[in-house]
């Protein structure tokens, strides 16, 4: 097999000197796959600009040139499977302990190439500065003179320099772009395409491309976390710690922190990356099959492997115990298959639009079966077998949680070496816990009166993200008399959004007229279009119409939980009550549960009318709407709202793939919900932490889950 390579670009294809002849990182990774396949393989030295129309001429096989697989070059050729990322890769002085990936280039000067991807890069980082060198060697040389902070390059660049001075620079970090590098073929040339492939299959597990990386661009550095414990304060507590089980904000956090799924999100973004898959799926024409590639050598904390049957053991458990978050599996994939040991393919009911974002939620997370047996849940685990940076060390329900860096994690380590989460009973607890230097983080949920003391202490930080979550009113629909829509439309248009605002939360939060939160695409006021704003007359109406008045009035029960939304939420309740009876025809009983016997309630739909609050398991409309109102999804809340018109636009609007056609189908959706109301949109709120001055690290994604092991001390 005649192979064609551009020999100008060091390390990976260049003419020795001495030699004369091709070397580099790609022709040994070249000669390595043709051993492993079993075909020989000769080099060929084809200019840039021609290597291409060469291929298409048949006057040669392929070409291994660190060749980008696009979108566009994928129309007209055949690439292998990707080989390397060549993304934008940060170099720092050996020295260095502060910057460890993006974020941290803050108050940093980073250097990079005149109009590089680099250069573009660091311009994207709040309180960044750029320094643009003609040439990227020039920046280098600042680096290693201490005139700038970092460099931003392509990675097989910043490799290859690093190599070069392994005793003056190092690499952080992954590439934190994607750029992925593949072997091309002639379109249609299967035949050959399976052999390549077969071949670098054997070389990524048999861990000779990483002897190749650690020749050519120098052994990696094994970056250690800090030898430090980030201790976490909340007053949330864990209701399940099984991911086919869990369905609670703060349960998905500690399991976020502690396993992987195929697909991640980005650290505070929305773009979602590779985690223990290698790469981003290959999706069918059809939009029906997804593909995943495991990377190779992946293993859970015990050290047992991650291969493609533990995925779909997951997978099979997940939709066989059809626990509480498994409408995110069931009502998308049909089934799952092993294509090999580290290939797996999920087959869909239907086309969805957003099924990347699926994949990187908690119930499709690869376990294990030493702690989450087939046929049964196992919701408190004593010993936690898992996948993620950290691991459980030992765990009290409603005390402590005890994590430390995992050592089989296949990836870069966790900042501090432990985390331990701890639990309060309220609020004004933490806030002294954290004021006295007990926790460095207080999480979820400070009180609103508390912030602005805490902000004017010279030794704490307050951080305030802006947050998708919400907070509403559920009903159980079947239960008389909320199974007249005009009973819940009454309320809908008594409760008084701005009181709640002002009098429990001082303006942290914004009062919500939509369960698509605002902010995101195909937002609209339904419920203030349809009700306006604590509307006694219109209330009063619509209750005469559904047969009470004040010598009949409504009774009602009005439950809410004590500390799983914080010290705020008796307030939230009393406030509804007051703008409720102010109709002078409902009465409200107040009452509450605590965290897992009300779940329990929700579950058996004992609670007619209930107080909830939503965290996006992924970042789209469907998220903040199918749970509610599908007649799957409903019935796992507590609602049982069903109706035929509104699953057909939910499916509908989650198979359409053009986003103008999606947007008009989620207004519909919308207008239809403030109709039949199965919830009442209460506010949408910000997220405040509270920490230690010299804590470092604090990122939320936009699914609002908090990344442990990114926090550090300085």
């Amino acid at each position: 097999i005649v192979v064609a390579t551009d020999a100008t670009w060091p390390p990976a294809e260049f003419i020795d000197e001495k030699t004369k002849e091709i070397v580099g990182f790609d022709i040994d990774l070249m000669k390595a796959i043709a051993k492993e396949a079993g075909f020989e393989v000769e080099f060929k030295n084809v200019a840039w600009d021609g290597i291409f129309a060469g291929l298409e001429a048949g006057e040669y096989d392929a070409i291994i040139s660190s060749v980008t697989i696009t979108d566009e070059r994928k129309k007209k050729y055949d690439f292998s499977e990707p080989y390397f990322n060549a993304g934008q890769l940060i170099a720092v002085r050996i020295d260095n302990q502060d910057i460890k990936g993006p974020a941290d280039l803050k108050g940093k000067v980073a250097g990079a190439q005149i109009g590089t991807t680099g250069a573009f890069e660091i311009q994207k980082i709040e309180g960044a500065t750029l320094k643009e060198y003609d040439t990227i060697d020039l920046a280098f040389m600042d680096l290693m003179e201490g005139r700038i902070d970092a460099v931003v390059a392509d990675s097989p660049l910043t490799l290859g320099f690093v190599a070069k001075y392994p005793d003056k620079i190092k690499a952080v970090g992954k590439p934190f772009t994607e750029e992925y590098y593949g072997i091309v073929v002639k379109k249609g040339n299967k035949e050959l395409l399976d052999l390549i492939n077969k071949g670098l299959k054997a070389v990524k597990e048999k861990g000779i491309l990483d002897q190749l990386m650690d020749k050519w661009y120098g052994p990696k550095k094994v970056e250690k976390p800090r030898e430090q414990t980030i201790i976490i304060g909340t007053t949330d507590k864990i209701a399940d710690l099984d991911p086919a089980n869990s369905y609670d904000f703060h349960s998905w956090e500690i399991l976020s922190n502690i396993n992987e799924g195929l697909l991640k999100y980005k650290p505070g973004t929305t773009e979602l990356i590779p985690g223990l898959a290698e790469s981003m799926p290959e999706v069918s024409e059809d939009g029906l099959e997804y593909t995943f590639k495991l990377r190779p050598g992946l293993k859970f904390s015990d050290g047992s492997p991650i291969t493609a049957e533990t995925v779909k053991y997951s997978i099979d458990r997940v939709m066989k115990l059809e626990g509480d978050p498994s409408w995110l599996v069931t009502s998308f994939v049909d089934h799952v298959e092993v294509v090999d040991e580290l290939t797996v393919k999920f087959v869909l009911k239907n086309p969805v639009a957003f099924f990347p974002a699926l994949v990187a939620t908690v119930p499709y997370f690869p376990v294990s079966e030493k702690t989450y047996p087939p046929d049964s849940f196992n919701s408190f685990p004593e010993e936690i077998v898992s996948s993620g940076k950290y691991m459980v060390t030992s765990w009290t329900k409603d005390v402590e949680v005890d994590l430390e860096a995992n050592p089989n994690y296949y990836g870069d380590p966790p900042e501090a070496k432990s985390v331990v989460v701890r639990y309060f009973a309220d609020a004004t607890t933490m806030r002294l816990a954290l004021e006295n230097g007990e926790i460095d983080v207080a999480w979820k949920t400070l009180n609103p009166a508390d912030i602005e003391d805490l902000r004017a202490n010279p030794n704490l930080q307050i951080i305030e993200v802006p947050g998708a979550y919400i907070r509403y009113i559920c009903f159980n629909v079947t239960t008389p008399p909320f199974d007249n829509p005009k009973v819940r439309q009454a309320i809908a248009a008594a409760i008084d959004r701005n009181a709640i605002v002002e009098k429990v939360f001082l303006g942290t939060v914004a009062p919500l007229y939509s369960m698509v939160p605002m902010g995101m695409w195909s937002h609209i006021d339904a419920f203030k279009d349809a009700y306006g704003e604590h509307n006694i007359e219109k209330a009063k109406e619509l209750l005469a119409e559904a047969g009470f008045t004040e010598d009949n009035p409504l009774e009602m029960d009005l439950w809410w939980t004590p500390t799983h939304y914080g010290d705020t939420e008796a307030d939230v309740a009393a406030v509804l009550k007051e703008a409720l009876e102010e109709t002078g025809v409902i009465k409200v009983n107040l009452q509450s549960a605590e965290w897992a016997t009300y779940i329990d309630y929700m579950g058996e739909g004992s609670m007619p009318v209930f107080l909830l609050g939503w965290y996006p398991d992924y970042i789209d409309p469907d998220d903040y709407l199918s749970p509610f109102a599908s007649t799957d999804g409903s019935a796992d809340m507590g609602i049982f709202y069903s109706n035929p018109k509104m699953d057909e636009l939910l499916e509908k609007a989650q198979t359409t793939v053009d986003p103008k056609e999606r947007t008009k189908l989620y207004e519909e959706i919308q207008k239809l919900y403030a109709e039949e109301i199965p919830t009442i949109p209460m506010f949408q709120g910000k997220l405040i932490i509270g920490a230690q001055k010299n804590v470092k690290g604090i990122v939320l994604d936009p699914t609002i889950l908090f990344r442990y092991y990114l926090v550090y001390k300085e």
